[in-house]
């Protein structure tokens, strides 16, 4: 019985909300091992290696403490392709600020989310960068996105962002590690 009722949970939720509480987006990310702290969020050069995954992602606004913050709930599915090939399962809760500063010249929004990664084989890449701690299915996960609105389609958004896996200094199964990926999709609200 109690199986029978994830289905069901799963249709509540996602019929629950007013519209636009839901969005669906997909973005393509290139592979970087450098650092999110010190180089990609200061805008440092910036490697890319031959690895590009693709993300599907599903997210629902579950709070609204103001008018301009929506708390969120993310999953998402993303398959690399490339220097790896491993599918990765990832959710997220994430914080989004809907009321920026240039809203009136260009209609934004900022998202910072945290959570969990999993990845169906350890992930080659992280693997090859970090080997003194190696790799492992599941590490923290963090994704960091700006979306700009489409003024002749305001239920659509011009997505940028970083998709990051980390070890959170060895807490994830001694991994001192992680990896970036940076990209651009976009996102439908409905």
């Amino acid at each position: 019985m109690k199986h029978a009722l994830a289905p069901a949970l799963v249709l509540l939720t996602l019929s629950c909300g007013s519209p636009g509480d839901r969005a669906v987006a997909v973005y393509s990310a290139q592979y970087s091992d450098n650092s999110l702290p010190e180089e990609i969020a200061l805008l440092n050069d910036v490697d890319f290696e031959p690895a590009t995954l693709v993300a599907v992602a599903y997210d629902h606004v579950v709070a609204r403490p103001t008018d301009g913050i929506d708390l969120e709930l993310e999953g998402n599915v993303a398959q690399w392709f490339g220097d790896q090939d491993h599918t990765e399962f990832n959710g997220l809760f994430i914080v989004r600020w809907r009321d920026l500063p240039w809203d009136d010249w260009l209609d934004s929004s900022f998202g910072f989310g945290n959570g969990l990664s999993w990845a169906t084989d350890d992930p080659l890449l992280e693997d090859k960068f970090h080997p003194e701690t190696g790799a492992t299915r599941l590490l923290w996960h963090i994704a960091v996105d700006i979306g700009v609105t489409l003024p002749w389609a305001p239920d659509w958004e011009i997505l940028l962002r970083v998709h990051h896996r980390s070890g959170v200094f060895g807490t994830f199964d001694d991994v001192d590690g992680g990896s970036n990926a940076i990209g651009f999709g976009l996102r439908y609200h409905f």
